[in-house]
């Protein structure tokens, strides 16, 4: 089955333009995109951060003149990882064969740039000077006005977006550029988050470690002396009266500059308090798969082609880290520097001067600057998987229970509360049945589900989105409800009644073909695929139908994490 989608090709850079035919160990044409590496200011600066840009299938996306940058967190993880797990074109996610078309895929609604940073992160180069967000925001300014001359995407509408630590970076670099008064390049008109770190990390975790164990006892097979002992610290360190004076609707006050249970400067738990790492032993004792990023996760660990495998170094033999490899790393005009999925830290690499960023670890996060992105655009959506423990849910509503805007502290309603439902569309009948057709197995072809999936709620500009189907990674757990917080942020759809279908078929190509060029081909479905061997690729599955590499297609996604250290494994908010 072969689902078409014929857009011709919208730039002509051929030093940057890769050639989608021909991924490496990628049985499908992945469509028009561009890769390389760009400058964060005057070229003399000697470092550059990496990019892979695909520009839409949408017309719609070319007609309102719009580009979305998603950067990955970490802090110092790869944004290109991301591409390949969560919310781009081609997808391999963990456990899987190889790498299928992603129906899912963002650059279905606009154009997408995904991008390595700050400098240090993937294959972006040189060395780090950032000592905190508002150094990295203006690092990557000075790229962004580069690559938008590149691109010639001057006045485009600019829609920032990230995961994990992007809860830091997205605020001050959407922050910077509304500062900067220049539509010309950095008109933004809205951010969205998944599963962020905005402030002291003990908020985000050994507070709430508890009363997240309370919400999923089911899931944790722990007994009935370590259930009290950790209810007891919880008491003990103030974690428990904290939430039940300041995680309220609304709110009746500011929260306190340091949490409960902190050393005098906020740095970490002070001895007794530091239940996030009680919890993970307890954890990894009863599963030894147990998987920070999401709770549900058991045994056998999945092998990961970006060599992740839930924060653990997984590479079996005979396989390889796909981004490291030799070839693809000339396909997509990348540095040849030895690339992990996350780098600070590793092979002596940091992103932060000394490892650290001031704007956390000695100040309060990106809360001085989220209220007046929101205030501005009137267009920012914050969302979390409930099944994410790294960074718990209610730390990020207790964060937001802290925050002014629209000039009143937090929300007003609780936006956990019954009856603001999160409800997604189906797919289309005539899809399901081709699929069903073809033999696919609907579940894992299209990845999606309907019906209620979490709670919904928004307040003056802030749209909250709770979902019961996600862990850390949203893009790659609940796909369809990622797409569709695209849409509602691209005013694509109004909202999440789940009363409006998709806009674009997930399956079925929404481009128009033709307008007398020659177009791109892509098919969604049931696709051939290859396996990746730690040597030259090797079609292992007949490809689907490619053509030119003028040829592009419909084709999402996931989350990562924020530096903690657990034990001695850096859990990564990315």
């Amino acid at each position: 089955m072969a689902m078409i989608d014929e857009i011709p090709n919208q730039h002509n850079l051929p030093e940057f333009a890769v050639d989608g035919v021909n991924l490496p160990n990628v049985g499908f044409d992945v469509g028009e995109s561009y890769a390389g590496s760009l400058p964060i200011g005057d070229a003399n600066l000697g470092a550059e951060l990496f990019y892979w840009f695909f520009p839409s299938t949408s017309e719609e996306a070319q007609t309102n003149k719009e580009i979305l940058l998603w950067v990955t967190g970490g802090p110092g993880c790869s944004s290109v990882g991301e591409l390949l797990q969560e919310n781009g074109p081609l997808l391999w996610q963990p456990g899987t064969f190889a790498p299928v078309a992603n129906p899912w895929s963002w650059h279905r609604l606009t154009n997408v740039v995904w991008i390595d940073q700050p400098v240090g992160a993937g294959f972006s180069t040189g060395n780090a000077t950032a000592r905190d967000e508002h150094d990295v925001a203006s690092q990557f300014m000075g790229f962004w006005r580069n690559f938008v001359d590149a691109f010639a995407l001057q006045g485009y509408k600019v829609y920032v977006t990230g995961s994990s630590y992007s809860g830091m970076y997205c605020p001050y670099i959407a922050g910077a550029m509304l500062d900067a008064a220049d539509k010309t390049y950095f008109d933004v008109s809205g951010m969205m988050i998944f599963d962020g770190t905005y402030s002291n990390p003990i908020l985000q975790q050994d507070l709430t470690a508890a009363t997240f164990h309370d919400q999923w006892s089911n899931v944790f097979a722990f007994n009935a002396s370590f259930k009290d002992s950790l209810r007891s610290a919880a008491q003990s360190c103030g974690y428990t009266d904290y939430l039940a004076k300041y995680l309220v609707y609304p709110a009746l006050e500011p929260q306190p500059s340091l949490p409960p249970g902190s050393l005098p400067d906020g740095s970490a738990p002070r001895p007794g308090c530091d239940l996030l790492n009680t919890f993970y032993t307890a954890a990894t004792d009863a599963n030894p798969c147990f998987s920070p990023y999401d709770i549900l996760t058991v045994c056998p660990r999945k092998y990961d082609p970006l060599g992740f495998s839930d924060g653990v170094d997984f590479v079996p033999d005979g396989a390889a880290v796909y981004f490291d490899l030799p070839e693809v790393k000339t396909a997509i005009h990348a540095p040849n520097k030895t690339w992990l999925f996350c780098q600070s830290g590793n092979n002596g690499v940091e992103v932060f001067v000394n490892g650290t960023d001031d704007s956390l670890l000695s100040g309060p996060g990106s809360q001085p600057v989220l209220p007046g992105v929101i205030d501005r655009t009137q267009n920012v959506i914050i969302a979390h998987g409930a099944r994410d423990w790294v960074l718990m849910e209610k730390g990020t509503l207790l964060m937001l229970q802290n925050l002014t805007w629209g000039g009143k502290l937090g929300f007003e309603s609780d936006p956990r509360s019954q009856g603001n439902e999160l409800i997604m569309p189906g797919l289309s009948d005539e899809y399901v049945s081709a699929l069903q057709s073809a033999g696919a197995v609907v579940g894992l072809t299209a990845g999606g589900g309907r019906g209620v999936v979490g709670t919904v709620h928004a307040e003056r500009g802030l749209t909250y989105l709770g979902v019961d189907t996600s862990g850390h990674f949203l893009s790659m757990a609940a796909p369809e409800v990622s797409f569709r917080a695209l849409e509602v942020l691209l005013g694509r759809v109004n909202g999440f009644d789940g009363a409006e279908p998709f806009t674009v078929d997930v399956g079925f190509a929404s481009g128009v073909a033709g307008n007398g060029t020659s177009g791109a081909q892509v098919s969604y479905g049931v696709t051939g695929g290859s396996a990746m061997q730690a040597g030259p690729a090797a079609a292992s599955a007949e490809p689907v139908k490619k053509t030119s590499g003028a040829e592009r297609r419909d084709v999402g996604s996931a989350s990562l994490l924020t530096g903690v250290v657990v034990l001695g494994c850096a859990f990564l908010t990315l």
